[in-house]
């Protein structure tokens, strides 16, 4: 399936792209948004971001008739100026972001972003950091597990839900996506099972951010 950057032609224009330029893509992911940057470069530069190493190297292969122009930096793009500094560049002419989880982050199973395949429950977009979804889950306190769905998730069930996980994992550790599901089931009344989104939504929304940052 071919990614389809988002808004592409709202943000190619809102760059303004110069030749001789300077841009940074601070979220990467398959190189949509980079790739258009890219071609209308003749001597300046695209510096892309990201945390993801499978991004990075999916990127390198799309950028590949670019490299001459572009540097890929597996990083954080909170961290957006010390990486600039340490590739010696005084400023730049235009940068972009696309916030939030990729598709192909949801889309592959095994990385344990979705609700709705069974995965080790991981959700790290850096696969290199310590912190991963089952530490959150697992080890977490029950108050600060519902902190995080209440304000990441707007959970409005975040006290049955937090209660339930730790009820669950006193029994056994829970070690993957759809073991969570069950849980955030068993927790939710009958009301919330009623509602048209995925009842593990919000959760796994706030999840994803407390691991991600």
């Amino acid at each position: 399936m071919q990614h389809v950057p988002v808004l592409l032609d709202a943000c190619i224009q809102g760059l303004n792209i110069k030749p001789d330029g300077v841009y940074v893509d601070g979220t990467l992911g398959r190189a949509g948004h980079s790739r258009e940057i890219a071609k209308r470069l003749t001597t300046g530069l695209l510096v892309g971001i990201d945390r993801d190493l499978t991004a990075i190297d999916e990127a390198g292969q799309i950028l590949a008739p670019y490299q001459d122009r572009v540097r890929l930096v597996h990083g954080n793009f909170a961290d957006v100026c010390s990486i600039l500094d340490q590739l010696n560049i005084q400023k730049a002419d235009g940068m972009l972001f696309d916030l939030g989880v990729s598709s192909p982050q949801l889309d592959d199973g095994s990385r344990g972003f979705s609700y709705m395949t069974d995965a080790p429950l991981d959700m790290r977009m850096d696969k290199t950091a310590a912190l991963s979804a089952y530490e959150v889950v697992n080890g977490w306190e029950e108050e600060r597990i519902k902190k995080i769905l209440y304000e990441y998730g707007e959970e409005r069930y975040a006290p049955k839900i937090a209660a339930a996980i730790v009820r669950q994992r006193a029994v056994r550790p829970i070690a993957t996506t759809l073991e969570l599901v069950d849980v955030i089931r068993q927790a939710m009344p009958a009301a919330g099972l009623r509602e048209k989104q995925h009842p593990a939504k919000r959760t796994f929304q706030a999840i994803r951010i407390a691991v991600n940052d």
